[in-house]
């Protein structure tokens, strides 16, 4: 997640939350688990956004959710029907549903807001979906085909797939084999291995990664800084998050901050490379001002 430039302390006024210990620890310890409330880990992920956000309120909405879905559809004993009711009462009876004019927001990727709104992207509606099948003792769980976000539901040799973006739609094998083709150009083709539940440490640094871009496309970069705090704080991170922070850094104004990012990304990474070329300069500037 480049951020060009690095002039001036633009999103350095916006009020986030700090990235704190007890956030840092519920979080990790959520990604870590295989049956994680990932409506939880989402409203956590959107603190650095909403830093008076409800968590403990917002689990009572998906619960409630929860209950509705229960109430209207009490036969989910096989995938089929507990994924037609996911469909039935989501996506056209609540009118969950993706909308592409809106994708570029932040707010599509900030889960109270989805909630809310009832608008999102791939990944925030699959954890809709998912959080609210679990809840109902539904074995449900993400699945992240390339370039595109679905929910599967386990049962029989092979999944139940539908696609919360599109109302919940049931996606058979021609149509998987499609999405993904279309997705790719054509370069990668589908494999049923594809099907396979994404672990929740990815869900969380894909959900962290869209609300980073659209936080940075928005000029908002004090927020895009916690959510890039929050990435370093996964097990999965990696080197490019020090390189993302250093950037964010230098646009809100911490310069010391940005230079230390830089010097840990130089010493995780190795090799003469254009990207750490930029880094050494970036944190050679960003010393240079705290004279």
């Amino acid at each position: 997640m480049p951020v060009r430039g690095a002039s001036g302390p633009a999103g350095a006024a916006a009020t986030v939350r700090p990235m704190t210990e007890d956030v840092r620890r519920r979080l990790v310890r959520l990604v870590r688990r295989s049956d994680a409330d990932l409506a939880e880990a989402a409203l956590l992920c959107a603190l650095g956004c909403a830093p008076d956000l409800d968590v403990e309120g917002e689990l009572l909405h998906v619960d409630a959710l929860a209950d509705g879905l229960r109430s209207q559809h009490p036969d989910l004993g096989s995938s089929v029907a507990a994924a037609t009711a996911l469909r039935d009462h989501l996506g056209v009876g609540l009118g969950f549903r993706g909308d592409p004019d809106r994708s570029h927001l932040p707010e599509a990727s900030l889960l109270h807001h989805v909630l809310a709104e009832r608008r999102g992207l791939p990944l925030t509606l699959s954890i809709v979906y998912v959080a609210i099948a679990r809840r109902l003792r539904v074995a449900a769980y993400p699945i992240g085909l390339p370039g595109h976000v679905v929910v599967g539901v386990a049962g029989g040799e092979h999944p139940v797939t539908l696609d919360p973006f599109h109302g919940g739609i049931l996606l058979d094998e021609p149509t998987l084999v499609a999405r993904v083709h279309d997705a790719t150009g054509g370069r990668v083709a589908f494999r049923r291995a594809m099907l396979r539940p994404t672990p929740t440490v990815r869900v969380v640094r894909r959900l962290l990664n869209n609300l980073s871009r659209a936080l940075v496309h928005a000029e908002r970069f004090a927020e895009a800084r916690w959510t890039v705090e929050t990435k370093l704080a996964l097990p999965n991170h990696v080197a490019e998050d020090h390189r993302d922070l250093g950037a964010l850094s230098i646009r809100t104004g911490r310069f010391d901050a940005a230079a230390a990012a830089y010097e840990r990304y130089l010493e995780l990474t190795e090799g003469d490379t254009p990207e750490r070329q930029a880094a050494r300069r970036a944190a050679i500037d960003a010393r240079a001002r705290l004279n």
